[in-house]
């Protein structure tokens, strides 16, 4: 038996009124969610002086973790552990700092030179512009007739340096105490972050989160600066033996890029090969610097990695590319050290929270279902 037509019209009427509020709720999330990444983005660019030295100081204390904590079973408070790892790191980049030293001047001084051989080495291409530029002044003349005053001439380098070293020095020591408290205070700050939700079910996802970062992002991290070592130990090597200059210089360079999947390797190569143009006599000579690294990278990449990282973190491209980009718009170089261990943080904590476990994703080119949920995949295990 049918129901009246008056029920099922109220019935529809009652429908179309919640599909109409379930879409504006839907407009309203994607606008709340639109507006809090403007916030985001105009607070992280206001207040970069102080957000980029403290994600800094965070990512050193998820590197520097193992190694307080091995001192800690040693018998040594965590207060005292703490203050003997950041020290350490601070006497091995000052020491590194000052082996690097003759090498950054040797490069400000042949600087001209190697300008010059650019020149000449890009006449011939200068040649074929050179209609194509004359052309353009001549628009732009006729455009703009009235004569402009020439720009006022940069600042030189000794008078940047005097002006950026106070805010220099204060950004380090504020990172080097930073670091020491969170090391110290790691596992406070950890049993406060379980207490914090109300509920069971929430203080056993932070749970989890807590477990995953400390485990994933600080033993990821710190297994990866020990490869990067490495790295720049065989980099400078192998530059040794082939007689190429500056080989610790090259070695230092890889390694630090090399923290910045694919995009780092990649801009290392690039620049290899750029100076091995300019400054070798022969094509194999300009070919030698570029095929070391890219060999250094293929046995780092496929072999190293995956014996010491099973579960290797695989970060998709993408992602990295845009983190960077971002990261560098609004802190600067600060950005390009924090970008990718942000982003392995934030894919952490993504996976775990019900609500953005779909969006982690797009973040990782394989998925990962971290102990403890069952919602996502087996298969492709990320890290």
């Amino acid at each position: 038996m049918s129901l009246p037509p008056r029920i099922r019209m109220g019935d529809l009427a009652r429908s179309g009124r919640v599909f109409a509020l379930r879409r504006d709720l839907r407009v309203i999330k994607v606008c709340a969610i639109g507006l809090l990444v403007i916030a985001a983005l105009t607070g992280g660019v206001a207040a970069g002086a102080v957000l980029a030295p403290t994600f800094i100081a965070i990512i050193l204390a998820l590197v520097l973790a193992p190694v307080a904590h091995a001192l800690e079973r040693l018998g040594l408070i965590p207060g005292i552990a703490a203050l003997i790892t950041v020290l350490a790191l601070s006497s091995i980049v000052v020491v590194g700092s000052a082996a690097l030293a003759p090498s950054f001047s040797h490069w400000f001084r042949n600087a001209p030179q190697l300008v010059h051989s650019i020149e000449l080495k890009l006449r011939p291409f200068k040649k074929q512009i050179a209609a194509v530029e004359s052309a353009s002044n001549k628009i732009s003349t006729a455009v703009t007739p009235s004569k402009t005053a020439p720009p006022p001439a940069p600042p030189s380098l000794v008078s940047t340096i005097f002006t950026s070293a106070p805010g220099v020095v204060a950004s380090i020591l504020y990172v080097v105490v930073l670091t020491i408290f969170l090391l110290s205070e790691r596992r406070r700050y950890e049993a406060q972050l379980i207490l914090l939700p109300r509920s069971f079910a929430n203080r056993l996802r932070m749970a989890r989160i807590c477990r995953d970062v400390r485990q994933r992002v600080s033993g990821y991290l710190f297994t990866l600066a020990s490869i990067n070592v490495g790295l720049a130990i065989a980099t400078a090597v192998c530059f040794t033996i082939a007689g190429i200059s500056e080989p610790i210089l090259w070695g230092v360079a890889y390694g630090v890029l090399n923290f910045i999947p694919i995009i780092g390797p990649t801009a290392i190569i690039v620049t290899a090969a750029a100076v091995g143009f300019v400054t070798a006599d022969t094509f194999a000579g300009a070919l030698l610097p570029p095929a070391i690294l890219l060999a250094l990278d293929v046995v780092e990449a496929y072999f190293v990695q995956p014996w010491l990282l099973s579960r290797r973190l695989v970060l998709s491209p993408i992602a990295i590319f845009v983190m960077v980009a971002v990261l560098v718009w609004m802190w600067g170089a600060a950005g390009v050290i924090t970008a990718v261990p942000i982003l392995i943080l934030i894919h952490t904590v993504m996976v775990h929270v019900p609500a953005t476990r779909a969006y982690a994703r797009f973040l990782a080119t394989e998925h990962w279902r971290p102990r403890g949920t069952s919602e996502l995949p087996e298969s492709s295990p990320v890290l």
